[in-house]
């Protein structure tokens, strides 16, 4: 398999994370990163799962518009909320609710720079990186190999585009559901759940519907009035309608949606222990050293109960140490005769790779 990817549009980021991280000399002190993970966050931080129907809850009503992007080589469409529209959002709800010093708002409000990341606040996930795409066309490519999975974890979902893809592939496929289908979706941002990964999630499947059925799902006028909305065709409103009918949908096909927010670490693997997960997903999250432990040792831990696990990342995040090489190095001096660890490189101007992590 082999990828030549030219990305150009504006909203993905070609900038390196900023560089406000501190740096880590060695993996040394890995071990112990990773055994207090959560300590000193702020408890709201933690590991928590969150029920599809609880943050749906929080979205009636709400229109949301969106754009679409074409992968250059795999040609795989995918559907991203527009981040316009997500500061209007948090700006409507700061004025409803008398926010005015509320984490995610400042961040959305501030400049640029801010939305890349904040240590221990706010880790990136309002932006669609470039190597989410790379997966993005692997699964599309290996659609068959994707339809025998039960249960697939991304780590780090952000805007979710390739669980969108894995989702989008589970709704369309044309055999009777026969086992059911599990997403678990891990962000350390709730708000990013809420306000990026489900409407992503909502988008790609709306795009499998009728227009003139999406358009009545989508109407929110009084029964027997004519004054719904006119939407465009970037655009959907989350009508308790359209929610049901999504809710619904899940169920018939057999597929379940969970979300957690928070920090990875022990208490994150406690959660996720009673899940026979197939497949882990993980882009772009290895950019820090301060970080990389955790990364490393979850997957390790995931990959040591069999499943298999899909890192993309840049190979060199410049500014906070993080890399490709660190990373499999990491891996490696663990010593773990019982995993195999393989790097495929995409032919890209800036350098990427996929870091396929298997137990043998």
């Amino acid at each position: 398999m082999s990828f030549a990817f030219g990305f150009n549009d504006d909203d993905i980021s070609d900038e390196e994370v900023s560089q406000n991280l501190p740096k880590q000399d060695e993996a040394s002190t890995a071990s112990k990163v990773f055994q207090n993970a959560t300590s000193g966050l702020d408890p709201k931080f933690l590991p928590q799962i969150h029920s599809l129907e609880s943050i749906l809850s929080k979205l009636v009503n709400v229109r949301i518009t969106f754009d679409n992007y074409i992968t250059p080589v795999g040609e795989n469409v995918t559907y991203r909320r527009e981040l316009y529209d997500i500061k209007h959002q948090v700006m409507c709800e700061d004025d409803e609710d008398g926010k005015q010093d509320d984490v995610v708002s400042n961040i959305l409000m501030g400049d640029d720079n801010d939305l890349d990341l904040k240590r221990n606040i706010y880790e990136g996930g309002f932006k669609s990186w470039e190597c989410s795409y790379d997966v993005v066309d692997y699964l599309a490519q290996n659609k068959d190999s994707l339809n025998k999975l039960h249960t697939i974890l991304e780590l780090g979902c952000g805007t979710s585009l390739p669980s969108c893809q894995a989702l989008l592939q589970r709704i369309t496929r044309s055999e009777d559901p026969i086992d059911g289908f599990k997403i678990i979706l891990s962000d350390f941002n709730y708000e990013v759940l809420r306000l990026v990964t489900i409407p992503n999630l909502i988008i790609h499947w709306a795009s499998t519907l009728d227009p003139e059925f999406l358009q009545e799902l989508c109407d929110t006028s009084v029964e027997g009035s004519d004054d719904g909305p006119t939407l465009r065709n970037d655009e959907i409103i989350l009508s308790q309608k359209l929610i049901d009918r999504f809710i619904s949908d899940l169920r018939n096909k057999r597929i379940e949606l969970v979300f957690i927010s928070g920090s990875w670490g022990q208490e994150f693997l406690q959660i996720i222990e009673r899940e026979n997960i197939d497949l882990v997903i993980s882009s772009e999250t290895i950019y820090s050293l301060e970080t990389l432990p955790i990364v490393a040792e979850t997957v390790v831990e995931l990959v040591g109960n069999g499943c298999r696990a899909l890192i993309a990342a840049k190979n060199l995040y410049f500014g906070v140490g993080g890399s490709v090489a660190e990373f499999v190095s990491y891996i490696k001096k663990k010593n773990r005769e019982d995993i195999k660890i393989e790097v495929e490189e995409v032919n890209s101007q800036l350098k990427r790779s996929l870091i396929s992590i298997e137990k043998v």
